[in-house]
């Protein structure tokens, strides 16, 4: 499917002609793996400062809590894994009872305690025994695991009765990869980190393997400016290049659309132990 990706050109990516699922080769070891988040992965996506990183992600931090309004209550007590600089965590703690993050990056995760002043760990075997959690959130966290459908019951037996777990991740479908197969774009988005790359289809399947249910449904994080600059100059960006030219309704409708065709650029799933049903995909 992909010869090549960012950081690794001689890496491949492959689609599973019976499951459909989507993977990179080679594959590291779990040690291989715990080694690069540890030390080399900040480095290699690029040294920003943690400040600067919480501010980039500003906006995506505000957007998952209002999505999640319901879960932020005064008593709920919330994990976030892969927390990174503690954006999230910083976005909902004074609207929950308690707000912990996981991060295997000591740098972010002393940030996360020295500056947001909120607590993180760095793996989930470091958690006090016994902790239980109303909600668990993962953005775009389960493509960097090595077995999600084991790490999803992981998680799951950390929830509290009623409590659900929030998936977050990109979506294969994506419409510069899938429809405009955009060469830029996709040697921008296929990458050495990413291990699976989830449709809705797979995504539901790995967590009705995880025991969890719910729904998949689409996001559009980035618009129609954004596209035409990739498509355009090969590159990111494009919303004050094509402001005058693409209105807010413009970008709005364009999104709306690609979120009713499945062709989003990211699929979001909040899943619980509780029900009879299985985990699936929303219709488009």
């Amino acid at each position: 499917m992909q010869e090549g990706v960012r950081h690794d050109p001689a890496a491949t990516v492959w689609r599973c002609s019976t499951c459909d699922l989507v993977y990179g080769s080679p594959r590291p070891s779990g040690d291989e793996l715990a080694h690069y988040y540890a030390t080399t992965y900040r480095d290699e996506y690029g040294a920003v400062a943690p400040e600067e990183l919480r501010r980039i992600g500003l906006d995506d931090a505000a957007a998952r809590a209002r999505r999640l309004t319901n879960y932020l209550q005064p008593t709920a007590s919330i994990l976030d894994v892969g927390a990174g600089v503690g954006t999230f965590l910083a976005a909902i703690a004074g609207r929950v009872g308690a707000a912990t993050g996981v991060e295997p990056d000591e740098r972010s995760r002393v940030y996360i305690g020295d500056e947001l002043g909120l607590p993180a760990v760095a793996t989930l075997s470091e958690l006090e025994r016994g902790s239980e959690f109303d909600l668990i959130t993962l953005f775009h966290v389960l493509e960097h695991v090595l077995d999600p459908a084991s790490f999803l019951r992981e998680l799951a037996a950390l929830l509290r009765p009623g409590g659900a777990l929030v998936i977050e991740v990109p979506n294969i479908d994506d419409a510069l990869v899938s429809v405009y197969r955009s060469a830029v774009y996709r040697a921008f988005y296929f990458q050495k980190a990413h291990l699976y790359y989830f449709s809705a289809t797979t995504l539901a399947r790995a967590s009705a393997e995880a025991g969890l249910s719910g729904k998949v449904s689409f996001v559009q994080r980035y618009g129609l400016r954004n596209h035409l600059h990739w498509l355009a100059s090969g590159q990111p960006g494009g919303d004050a290049l094509y402001s005058d030219v693409v209105s807010e309704s413009a970008d709005a409708a364009y999104r709306d659309s690609l979120v009713r065709s499945g062709r989003a650029d990211t699929l979001w799933l909040v899943a619980n132990t509780t029900g009879s049903a299985s985990a699936s995909a929303t219709n488009p």
